[in-house]
């Protein structure tokens, strides 16, 4: 048996295999034992089928297990004796399994990489701070209007934009079934479906029926309409609309602890500060962490990226589903998405590593009464006692997550602190 073990950029590695063609057979043979025990076939008793009939029979499948067999005894022997510990499992390609010649192979893995983080003080940022303009107030108190407006039946004349549509949608493609939409509703003058929906609905009223062709473009959001032209019948039933109350102090009553719309836009204006703060610190932050990237670099593990991609698409669906949205029906090239959101989850990961090489090399550690904050917070949001959010914390392994998170923005602090600001 020879392993050469090749090393490949930062984290990934190879082992190439090759086994003596005594060793597949000898696993041939127990592999040809072990079914002899249990396979029973017409005209021979159970165990007692002729050794010949069970390799010609089971050939393919007793050789086949006999080198999944080898290849995972030899894998896993050869990271144990080497003390790796493998991101995922490992990957077999180049194999050559034939009975009578050597078993050969390549295993491919990644393991995390060694990273020491360098050059990250003297980093130089710009710092910004964000002023809340009255029309972004303005923007939050029609944002609250919209909110609460009412919709009102219309009876004296044709939709317009702004107005709320329902109706029965039905849509078909040439070689296609047809597919209806009952009780379709959306905003005319919207995003909603397709422009040419939107453009006969002017001026038409309930009991109307449009009929017209939608062609859609080939790089549209939903695959199954995407490049193609639909011949679409849509029935007006409902025509709504929306009227918003006005900006004034029964509003502030409305949407809130407020009396007067001052106390309102007050509070509108300090929740605008905090974002504003909030994504000043951000931009700072990603300053910073590109740098320190660009500074150190390695190649980030693939089975990370993936990870941290895949979190990426779970938050969005999320997202989707806290709104009231299918994600499977929102009409999003899921695959596409993954493709977009990879090189920042490169980045994501890259920087991950390099934080916490800084707290080592920093020796940065949380206090406890910072991660006492943190599970107060947690309680709070889930309406329980920190004593039992902790305790549910460390039962599932979250605690440590959250000492990683604090240790981290430790180290952004650390990198910040010592970076030359303007």
């Amino acid at each position: 048996m020879t392993i050469d073990y090749v090393e490949e950029g930062s984290s990934l590695r190879h082992f190439d295999v090759e086994l003596g063609p005594e060793q597949l057979a000898e696993q041939f043979e127990r592999g040809v034992n072990r079914l002899r025990r249990t396979v029973k076939l017409p005209g021979f008793r159970k165990g007692k089928t002729p050794k010949d009939i069970i390799r010609t029979r089971f050939h393919s499948d007793v050789l086949n297990d006999a080198v999944q067999d080898l290849v995972s005894q030899t894998v896993n022997a050869e990271l144990e004796q080497r003390e790796l510990r493998p991101l995922g499992d490992p990957r077999i390609s180049k194999l050559e399994s034939e009975l009578g010649k050597p078993l050969r192979f390549r295993a491919s893995f990644e393991i995390m990489p060694a990273v020491e983080a360098k050059d990250y003080e003297g980093l130089t940022a710009t710092e910004q701070t964000t002023d809340v303009t009255d029309e972004q107030v303005d923007a939050g108190v029609t944002h609250l209007r919209e909110q609460h407006a009412r919709f009102d039946p219309v009876e004296d004349r044709g939709a317009q934009d702004h107005d709320v549509v329902v109706g029965d949608l039905s849509e078909s493609v040439e070689g296609g079934a047809e597919r209806k939409h009952e009780g379709a509703s959306f905003e005319l003058g919207s995003e909603a479906y397709h422009p040419v929906l939107h453009e006969k609905l002017q001026g038409a009223e309930p009991g109307q029926e449009l009929a017209f062709s939608a062609p859609f473009a080939a790089d549209h959001g939903d695959a199954e309409r995407a490049g193609k032209t639909f011949d679409v019948t849509f029935t007006l039933t409902e025509l709504k609309e929306k009227v918003l109350p006005e900006a004034d102090d029964e509003l502030a009553k409305d949407v809130g602890e407020f009396d007067t719309l001052d106390e309102l836009r007050a509070e509108l204006r300090s929740q605008a500060e905090t974002r504003a703060k909030e994504d000043d610190a951000q931009h700072l932050r990603n300053q910073l962490l590109e740098q320190l990237i660009t500074a150190n670099a390695f190649d980030a593990p693939s089975a990370l990226v993936d990870y941290e991609v895949q979190g990426r698409l779970e938050s969005a669906a999320r997202d989707l589903q806290q709104r009231g949205v299918d994600p499977s029906q929102a009409g999003i090239d899921w695959n596409a998405l993954r493709t977009e959101q990879r090189p920042a989850a490169e980045n994501a990961v890259k920087a991950t590593l390099l934080l916490d090489s800084i707290v080592k090399q920093e020796d940065l550690k949380e206090t406890e009464e910072e991660l006492s904050a943190e599970i107060e917070r947690a309680a709070q949001a889930l309406s329980k006692s920190a004593e039992a959010v902790r305790a549910q914390m460390m039962k599932e392994g979250t605690l440590e997550r959250i000492q990683s998170r604090i240790r981290r923005d430790k180290a952004v602090d650390f990198i910040k602190l010592h970076a030359k600001l303007k």
